[in-house]
C-alpha cells in the first residue's frame, strides 16, 4: 500500500493516507473495516502495521490538520491535548489556544476547530512540544479540563479525559497547582472534581 506522503515538521516520518489518490474516502473506510488501515482522526489514516509511537502519531495528526490554518502563536489544549498525551477516543473538535483574535478558516477541516484566547501561549512552563506541536502539558491540561466540571454539557468528556491524565503527573503537584491558581474562573469546581478523581 503506497500513498503520497503528507508531511510537516511535526510528522516528518509519518505518512498519512488521506482521501484522494490512490484511495477514495469510501475505500479507506472499507479498508479500515477490513483491518488494513487504522483511522487516526478526521480524514487521516495509516496502514495497520505502521508501528509509530502512539503519542507521537497523535501529535503528528493534529499538527497535520491544524498547522496549515493557524497563524501566530498557538497551543493545542483541552480534550485534544488530553487525547495526544493519554489516548482515548479521538476528539470531534480540535481545541487550540491562540494569542489573538483568529478568523476561522474558510476551507473547513475534516475535524471542527475551536479557538480560545487564553494565557497559555504566554506561559512556557505550561506548554510542551511533541514533534514540533505546541501542546499543554499534563498538569495544565488537567486544570483546563476540570474547570469544565460544573458545565453539564462538557463535564463528562472532560472528567474522563482528566482521569486518563492523572497517572502522568503527581497528585501533590496537581493539588499545589490548583491551590496556586484558585482565583482562576471555575477553580472551585475544579478543585472539588480533582479531589473526587484522586480519592475515588
Amino acid at each position: 500500500m503506497t500513498a503520497a506522503p503528507t508531511t510537516s515538521p511535526a510528522d516528518d516520518t509519518v505518512e498519512f493516507l488521506v482521501p484522494g489518490l490512490p484511495y477514495s474516502a469510501p475505500e479507506l473506510r472499507g479498508m479500515e473495516i477490513a483491518g488494513l488501515v487504522d483511522h487516526v482522526i478526521g480524514d487521516l489514516y495509516l496502514p495497520a502495521d505502521h508501528g509509530t509511537d502512539p503519542a507521537r502519531l497523535r501529535a503528528a495528526a493534529v499538527h497535520r490538520l491544524a498547522a496549515p490554518v493557524l497563524t501566530g502563536r498557538w497551543t493545542i489544549m483541552g480534550l485534544t491535548a488530553a487525547w495526544i498525551l493519554a489516548g482515548g477516543p479521538a476528539p470531534p473538535v480540535l481545541e487550540a489556544a491562540v494569542d489573538r483574535y483568529h478568523r476561522m478558516p474558510l476551507r473547513p477541516l475534516s475535524v471542527r476547530l475551536s479557538l480560545e484566547q487564553t494565557d497559555v501561549v504566554d506561559v512556557p512552563d505550561d506548554v510542551i512540544r511533541l514533534g514540533g506541536l505546541p501542546c499543554t502539558g499534563p498538569a495544565r491540561t488537567v486544570e483546563d479540563l476540570l474547570r469544565r466540571a460544573e458545565d453539564p454539557a462538557r463535564a463528562a468528556p472532560a472528567l474522563a479525559a482528566a482521569a486518563r491524565l492523572l497517572p502522568l503527573t503527581p497528585a501533590a503537584h496537581l493539588r499545589d497547582r490548583f491551590e496556586r491558581n484558585r482565583r482562576r474562573p471555575g477553580m472551585a469546581g475544579a478543585r472539588r472534581a480533582l479531589e473526587r478523581l484522586l480519592t475515588g
